[in-house]
C-alpha cells in the first residue's frame, strides 16, 4: 500500500513543471530614445521604465532597474524577435509587427516626424513630396517602416543604428531630413551633445501607440498577468502616458 502511494505521489510530481517561470526572469530590453525610456546622468529612467518597475512589483516579481538591458534599437529588436523570454519596450505596434510579438499596452502614443534644417525652409504638405528627398532613419525603427510602407525608393533611405549618426549626417548635408519620434528627437540631440536649434519639424505622420512587446515563446499567463497589473496601474494614473502634443 505504501509503495503504491509513493509511486502515485512521484507520478503526480513528475506531471508538474519543475519550476514555474517568474516574470522577473524574463530578459528586458530597451533603448535610450529620449521619450519614454532614456539614460540621463548615467541612470536609466523614463515613464515606460517606471511603469515596468511598478507593475512588476505588483506581480510580486519585481524587475530591477539594473537588470534592464539598454541596446541599440536594431539589436534589441532582433533579440526580442528571436527570443527566448524577451520583452522589448517601448515598441510601436504596427500591422507588419502584429504577429511577431505578444503585446501589452498601450502605454503611450506619439507622432513620428521629419526633422530638417531651418535654413532649407521646407514646405511639405503631402507624402508624394518626400520621394525626391534623401531621408535618414534608425534601422528597424517604426520610422524606417513608415518610409518603406510609403514605397519610397530604397536608394533614398539612409539607415543608421544611432540617432547621433543621423543627426550628424543631417547637419553635414548628407541627408535632407531624418524621421524620428516627435518627443524624442530634440532631447536625443541634446544628449548627444548636438545643438537642435538649427533644426525643426517639417512633416508629421499620424500618431501610433507604444506597447511592451513580448517574444512569442513567453508563457501567455505571464503576458496576461502583466497586462492586468499594467491596466490597474494606468487606471490609477487616470490615463495612459499621452505624449502626443
Amino acid at each position: 500500500m505504501l509503495k503504491r502511494f509513493m509511486i502515485g505521489c512521484l507520478a503526480y510530481a513528475v506531471s508538474l513543471p519543475l519550476c514555474a517561470q517568474q516574470f522577473n526572469e524574463l530578459v528586458f530590453i530597451t533603448e535610450s530614445d529620449a521619450s519614454l525610456n532614456y539614460i540621463q546622468q548615467g541612470r536609466l529612467q523614463g515613464p515606460a521604465v517606471e511603469l515596468l518597475l511598478s507593475a512588476s512589483e505588483r506581480l510580486g516579481s519585481p524587475v530591477l532597474r539594473k537588470d534592464i538591458r539598454v541596446q541599440p534599437w536594431a539589436r534589441g529588436f532582433r533579440r526580442a524577435l528571436a527570443g527566448p523570454n524577451a520583452v522589448l519596450f517601448s515598441t510601436i505596434r504596427t500591422p507588419e509587427r502584429e504577429a511577431k510579438f505578444q503585446w501589452v499596452g498601450p502605454i503611450a502614443s506619439e507622432h513620428d516626424v521629419l526633422i530638417g534644417p531651418k535654413d532649407r525652409a521646407f514646405s511639405l504638405s503631402h507624402v508624394d513630396q518626400l520621394r525626391d528627398l534623401k531621408i535618414g532613419a534608425v534601422k528597424d525603427d517604426v520610422g524606417h517602416e513608415i518610409l518603406l510602407e510609403l514605397g519610397l525608393d530604397p536608394e533614398n533611405i539612409v539607415v543608421a543604428h544611432q540617432v547621433e549618426s543621423l543627426s550628424k549626417m543631417l547637419l553635414a548635408g548628407r541627408i535632407d531630413t531624418w524621421v524620428f519620434g516627435e518627443q524624442g528627437w530634440h532631447r536625443g540631440l541634446i544628449a548627444s551633445g548636438i545643438d537642435p536649434d538649427s533644426l525643426e519639424v517639417i512633416y508629421r505622420f499620424p500618431a501610433r501607440q507604444y506597447y511592451f512587446a513580448f517574444s512569442l515563446d513567453v508563457p501567455p499567463t505571464l503576458v496576461n498577468e502583466f497586462q492586468g497589473a499594467l491596466n490597474r496601474l494606468l487606471n490609477e494614473k487616470s490615463a495612459q502616458l499621452d505624449i502626443v502634443k
